[in-house]
């Protein structure tokens, strides 16, 4: 991906929503991207650079201090900087919604989008495998699944770095149907996505779900990187048993061309330096561990080393990122959707 910029800086000042004149509206699918953080600002900004109509949905506190444009800084990819239109509450009509909250937040921020956004596709960038239900009772059959690869993080508000050398995009319905997806896979590969359509949602998120479950509570574990849990012999060990559990627990569940010893080979091969977001944000523990953990117990799967992940390291401190919410078993844990 070029680093050249697609447009020069846009105006210090930002109003309350800023809209590009009709005239100016490229030609395309009308996004909106609901979530400023890391994933969504690189969503975002590269949709736009490809002439796709896009407008963020952020936070009325992000919004005061947005200046009208991403800033998207990349070792590999090159830096650039594009305008893209933000909004508090999202109130005109899109095709695609874009849901890039984490799942803790995601209840409170789909109160930002009124009925009148009326998406013909709406499409969760969550980590873990709970979502869906949540946003189905909301939208229906328009819930896609979405599973996100990419290594992005927010440094600021409009700016992001991302330290991925692509990002990659797994899309599928419920029922593997591709009906309406074929252009939204067109548009995101004219933007430089890697988008690739899944045989069905569970599949897609259980096959996002067992690297990620594994390295993300492994690296919280250590309170490291990846690096760190391979000296710790005992993270490190846990880690792969995680793996092969989940792989169980998926392959019980009906999920198809699962291999836990690819999948090993995959956990050994990352960087070192590789650092999921659930470290710098453990507010996800339960969307990302405790979902794969109840999975396992619905699927009668033993999961002693995810279990033994989950475990509070001081289950004393009330505000503890461990602390479980529910009991199963007898044993605390967490209870409860791209990121890595």
């Amino acid at each position: 991906m070029s680093g050249t910029p697609a447009a020069a800086p846009a105006p210090e000042q930002q109003p309350a929503s800023r809209q590009p004149a009709p005239e100016q509206q490229p030609a395309g699918l009308r996004h909106a991207v609901l979530g400023a953080g890391g994933v969504g600002l690189s969503l975002a900004a590269d949709l736009a650079r490809a002439g796709q109509r896009v407008v963020l949905v952020m936070r009325p506190s992000s919004l005061a201090d947005y200046r009208g444009a991403v800033r998207v800084r990349s070792a590999g990819q090159g830096d650039f900087r594009v305008p893209v239109p933000a909004v508090a509450r999202l109130d005109e009509p899109v095709d695609v919604l874009w849901i890039a909250v984490k799942q803790p937040r995601l209840a409170a921020a789909l109160q930002s989008v009124s009925a009148a956004a009326a998406p013909a596709l709406v499409v969760p960038l969550l980590n873990g495998i709970d979502h869906l239900p949540l946003l189905e009772r909301d939208f229906g059959d328009r819930v896609v699944a979405g599973a996100i690869r990419i290594e992005a993080h927010r440094t600021a508000v409009g700016e992001v770095v991302r330290d991925s050398l692509f990002t990659q995009l797994e899309l599928a319905r419920r029922n593997g149907s591709r009906d309406g997806l074929d252009p939204l896979v067109a548009a995101l590969r004219t933007a430089g996505i890697r988008a690739v359509p899944g045989r069905d949602a569970q599949t897609v998120l259980w096959h996002k779900a067992v690297l990620l479950a594994p390295l993300a509570l492994a690296t919280l574990a250590v309170s490291g990187p990846l690096e760190q849990v391979r000296a710790e012999a005992e993270a490190g060990t846990l880690m792969l048993a995680c793996a092969r559990e989940l792989c169980a627990v998926a392959t019980a569940l009906g999920v198809p061309d699962l291999d836990p010893d690819h999948l090993i080979r995959t956990l050994e091969s990352l960087p070192g330096r590789t650092t999921p977001s659930l470290s710098r944000d453990p507010a996800e523990l339960d969307a990302i561990g405790g979902s794969v953990l109840r999975a396992a117990e619905r699927a009668g799967v033993p999961a002693p080393a995810t279990r033994a992940l989950l475990r509070p390291r001081n289950p004393a401190a009330p505000n503890n990122p461990n602390t479980p919410k529910t009991r199963t078993h007898g044993q605390t844990t967490k209870a409860g959707s791209g990121n890595a």
